[in-house]
This record gives structure tokens, C-alpha cells and sequence, in this order.
């Protein structure tokens, strides 16, 4: 069993599978489009800031300069920022759970009776992202490795930052295996509550 896990994991409970992200493609094909508009955007954007600031005081400003281009530099690096977390998450089921592990040793984890779902979202010919909780079902077809790195949590929650209303498994090859798992083993934790 992964090392790192055994400290979050609960009294008695089993880890039934582990995993890892496939190694993704930057511009993957659900990506691409979405990437590349992303980045025209910004580009013309910081173009047309620059542009206007500079001819409407007469000078530019390095100040104001620095700012735009920082903030468009951010913009053009999240999807590296992104796919390096994603490449660094690994993904867990227990008994109990569905654990996520990010890069920087963040946990977050949905208990098996509270996924009310889980669906599959292909991301390339060998890998799928496994979406569990329906609260994020439109979150993660419109941008699942976004939300992948950003497990969706109640911020005001008394239970903490750690339990999420939904995560999203990026890049599984066996994603048809770990749903049929999460189902299962989601209905086995009903079952056993009534």
C-alpha cells in the first residue's frame, strides 16, 4: 500500500484499488480548442491594453506593463501548471472512500454513500476521467482537468476543506473498471445504512 496514504487513511479501512494519471497530452484533443482560444484571447487582449494605454497617456507605464503581462503570462501557463498537477494526483478506493492524493500531499475524499454518481468522460483513445458526485457533472464536461485539480469542497463546511461534493480521476486507463468498483461498492454503503 502507497505510504503516503496510510496516514489519512480511517480506523479498519481497506484501500480496494490505487491508480495514477496516464501520461496527458498538453493539447489533447477535448483540450485543444478550448487551450488555443484561450491563448488568442489573451494575446489580443494584452495587445489591445498596451496598445491603447500607450498612445492614449503618451508613455507607458512599466508598472502597468508588468501587470498585463504578468496576468497574461499566468493566463498562458495554467494549462502547464495544470497538466504537471494532474500528472502528480493519485487516485484511491477504499472500503470506505474515494481518495484523491495531489502532488503537494493535499487530501481530498468523497465517503462511498455520499457519491449519488459517477460518470465517465472520454479524454483520449487509452484514458478516461471518472467524474463522482453530480454536483460537478457539468463542471467536468466542459473542463474536467480543471476541475480534476480543483475538487469541488465546502469552504464553510464544519468537516472540513478535505471533503469534497465532487472529484474527478484524470487520465485512468482502467476507468471503466474503478466505475463499476464505485458503484458497487456506493450501493453495498446504502444498503448497509438502511
Amino acid at each position: 500500500m502507497n505510504e503516503e496514504l496510510r496516514e489519512y487513511l480511517w480506523d479498519g479501512e481497506v484501500v480496494r484499488w490505487s491508480g495514477r494519471s496516464a501520461p496527458v497530452p498538453l493539447l489533447s484533443q477535448r483540450e485543444r480548442g478550448k487551450i488555443l482560444v484561450r491563448w488568442a484571447i489573451t494575446l489580443v487582449c494584452i495587445s489591445t491594453l498596451l496598445g491603447i494605454y500607450s498612445t492614449g497617456s503618451g508613455a507607458l507605464s512599466g508598472k502597468f506593463a508588468a501587470l498585463v503581462t504578468l496576468v497574461a503570462a499566468l493566463v498562458i501557463a495554467m494549462p502547464w501548471l495544470e497538466r504537471w498537477s494532474v500528472m502528480g494526483m493519485k487516485y484511491f478506493v477504499t472500503d470506505r472512500r474515494a481518495i484523491l492524493l495531489t502532488r503537494d500531499k493535499s487530501v481530498y475524499y468523497m465517503e462511498l454513500d455520499e457519491v449519488d454518481d459517477v460518470k465517465r468522460v472520454c479524454l483520449q483513445p487509452e484514458a478516461d476521467a471518472l467524474v463522482m458526485g453530480s454536483a460537478i457533472f457539468e463542471d467536468a464536461d466542459r473542463q474536467p482537468r480543471f476541475r480534476a485539480c480543483n475538487p469541488k469542497t465546502d469552504l464553510q463546511s464544519a468537516e472540513g476543506q478535505d471533503r469534497a461534493a465532487g472529484l474527478v480521476f484524470y487520465g485512468l486507463r482502467d476507468a471503466e473498471f474503478v466505475e463499476a468498483l464505485l458503484r458497487r461498492s456506493a450501493s453495498d454503503e446504502r444498503a448497509e445504512a438502511i
